[in-house]
C-alpha cells in the first residue's frame, strides 16, 4: 500500500498540511490495513477526499452566492481531483488494467533553443496502445460497433460527476495508455453517444473544473478529428505535467475584447488565447465559454481541424484557454513519424524511441508545426474578432 502513503504525502504537501496530521492519517490507515479491512470502496475514497479537501488552501474569491456555491462544481472540483488521484494510483497497481505501467521517472530532455520544448521517452504508448480510429470528417457519424467509452470495463471508470447546472453527466475514465501520471479521459454524457465535437455543456464543465482546482500542474487538452483525435466519442484529456511548458511563457498581444489574445509575432508558433479571470462573474464566464464554443463550431463548419488546451496561469491564477488551428487534416496517426496534437503544440513531446528523443530539435518542431498550420489563422483571427466584438455576428457560422 505504499502507493497510498505516497499519494497522501503528495496531496498533503501540496495543501500545506502539517506533519502531525499526515502522521495521524498514516497511522489510522495502517491500522485499517492491518485489521484486514479494505480501503478500496468508493465511499471510503470519497471520505478520504473530504478529509484532504477540508485542509486545502483557502480558495480564490468567487462571485457566486455562498448558498449556490455549496452545491455547484466550483466547490467540489478539488474534492473530485483529490479522490481521482488516489483512485488512479490504486488502479495503476492493478495487474493488466493499464496497457503498460507508466514509469515514475522517464528519460527526457529540454531541447536547446529559446522555446524550451521538452521531449520525453514513452516507448510503451506507441507499441501497446489501442489502434487509433480513422475519423475522416469534422462532423463525423457515431459508429456504435467501433470502440467507444460505453465499452470500457467498469473498473476503468473512476467516478461519475453529475453537474446539475448544465444537466451533464461526466465519467472520469482512466487512459489505459497514459502519457503522464493521472492521465484521465473526461467523457461527458457517454450514453448519448456524442461524436468528438465540443459541446457547450462539456466545454463549460471543463472550464469550471479547471478554474476551481488548486493544482497548476493539472492540464486539460482536446484533439478534434483531423487534429490527432483517436476515438470518435466525445472526450477531453486531463494530464499532470509539473514542468514549465513553452505555452506557459509565451507573450500575448490583444486580439479582441479585453480578454482574447494571440501569440506575439516574435513567438515561434501561433494560437488564440481566451483568458477567464479569477474575478470574472458567473455571467462573464458563461459568455466567454459561449464565444469559445461558437468559434469551435465555426472551425468545424469551415473544415479547420483544431486543438484546445486549458491551463492555469501560475502568476495570476487566471485560466488560459488556448485554441490551435491547422489547415492540414490528419486522417490517421502514424507512429513512425512526429505527430502534432495538443501536447506537442504546447511544447510537450512524448516520443516513441530513444533515437527520436536524441535527434529532435527545435527547428524541426517549429517547421513541422508551421507546415500543418499553413494560413489557417488568417481566417480564424478574423472570425474571433467577429464573435467577440460583435461585428456581423448574425452571420458567424458561414463567414470565412
Amino acid at each position: 500500500m505504499s502507493w497510498l502513503f505516497r499519494a497522501v504525502k503528495q496531496i498533503f504537501s501540496q495543501n500545506r498540511v502539517s506533519r502531525d496530521i499526515y502522521e495521524n492519517v498514516r497511522e489510522i490507515t495502517s491500522n485499517v490495513i492491518n485489521s484486514n479491512r479494505q480501503f478500496y470502496s468508493v465511499a471510503t475514497l470519497l471520505q478520504f477526499a473530504v478529509i484532504v479537501g477540508s485542509m486545502e488552501p483557502k480558495k480564490r474569491a468567487r462571485t457566486v452566492s455562498k448558498e449556490k456555491y455549496k452545491t455547484t462544481l466550483d466547490s467540489k472540483a478539488q474534492y473530485y481531483l483529490n479522490a481521482l488521484k488516489v483512485r488512479w494510483m490504486q488502479l495503476h497497481d492493478v495487474p493488466g488494467l493499464f496497457a503498460y505501467q507508466l514509469q515514475e521517472s522517464r528519460p527526457g530532455r529540454r531541447l536547446p533553443g529559446k522555446c524550451g520544448f521538452y521531449a520525453e521517452l514513452n516507448a510503451d504508448r506507441s507499441l501497446k496502445r489501442r489502434v487509433p480510429q480513422v475519423i475522416d470528417s469534422l462532423n463525423p457519424t457515431f459508429r456504435p460497433k467501433q470502440f467507444n467509452f460505453n465499452k470500457v470495463d467498469a473498473m476503468e471508470v473512476m467516478m461519475t460527476i453529475d453537474e446539475e447546472r448544465d444537466n451533464v453527466e461526466v465519467q472520469m475514465i482512466i487512459n489505459k495508455s497514459p502519457i503522464t501520471k493521472y492521465h484521465t479521459l473526461i467523457c461527458p454524457d457517454v450514453k448519448k453517444e456524442l461524436v468528438q465535437r465540443i459541446t457547450f455543456s462539456s466545454l463549460n464543465f471543463c472550464t469550471t473544473f479547471m478554474r476551481s482546482i488548486n493544482d497548476p500542474n493539472i492540464r486539460l487538452g482536446y484533439n478534434s478529428p483531423g487534429a490527432l483525435a483517436s476515438v470518435n466519442h466525445l472526450h477531453f484529456h486531463l494530464l499532470h505535467i509539473p514542468r514549465t511548458l513553452y505555452i506557459d511563457n509565451v507573450e500575448l498581444e490583444p486580439l479582441a475584447g479585453n480578454y482574447v489574445y494571440r501569440l506575439k509575432n516574435s513567438e515561434s508558433t501561433e494560437a488564440i488565447c481566451f483568458v477567464i479571470g479569477v474575478k470574472d462573474t458567473e455571467e462573464d464566464i458563461r459568455d466567454k465559454v459561449q464565444q469559445i464554443h461558437r468559434l469551435t463550431e465555426w472551425l468545424c463548419n469551415n473544415k479547420l481541424p483544431h486543438n484546445l488546451f486549458m491551463t492555469q496561469d501560475r502568476q495570476t491564477n487566471d485560466l488560459r484557454v488556448f485554441l490551435f488551428v491547422r489547415s492540414t487534416y490528419c486522417v490517421s496517426k502514424d507512429a513512425s513519424v512526429f505527430n502534432v496534437g495538443f501536447c506537442e503544440l504546447v511544447g510537450f513531446f512524448p516520443l516513441s524511441d530513444e533515437a527520436k528523443l536524441q535527434n529532435l530539435t527545435e527547428p524541426i518542431v517549429i517547421e513541422r508545426i508551421k507546415d500543418i498550420t499553413g494560413n489557417a489563422y488568417e481566417s480564424a483571427y478574423r472570425q474571433t474578432k467577429r464573435i467577440v466584438d460583435g461585428s456581423r455576428s448574425t452571420l458567424w457560422p458561414f463567414l470565412v
